[in-house]
């Protein structure tokens, strides 16, 4: 496909940095989930997009650092099947509103 770049899976980083002088944290990342994501959230301000042949690439992000969660173990949420139908059930009902 001409004109079009893609970014493999391996390019497509997150980078998260801060110093202990400032409250605020920069996220560099070329992941086009967590730039939608990011996008979306009044938290956390746009510094600059990279592009390559006129495509998003990549964003550089700022956000105040108490926005950032460290786990020390991952969350997992346990549904029965009950829930799950009833989850798909809101999620058709959503799509059809649309």
């Amino acid at each position: 496909m001409k004109g079009v770049f893609r970014v493999t899976k391996e390019e497509q980083e997150t980078v998260i940095t801060w110093d202990k002088s400032s409250c605020m944290m920069r996220v560099y990342t070329a992941d086009p989930v967590l730039i939608r994501r990011l996008k979306g959230l009044q938290s956390y301000k746009l510094i600059t997009e990279h592009r390559q042949g006129g495509e998003v690439i990549a964003c550089d992000f700022e956000a105040e650092k108490k926005l950032l969660t460290l786990r020390s173990k991952p969350t997992a949420r346990t549904m029965t099947e009950e829930q799950k139908e009833a989850a798909r059930e809101r999620m058709r009902e959503y799509n059809r509103a649309k």
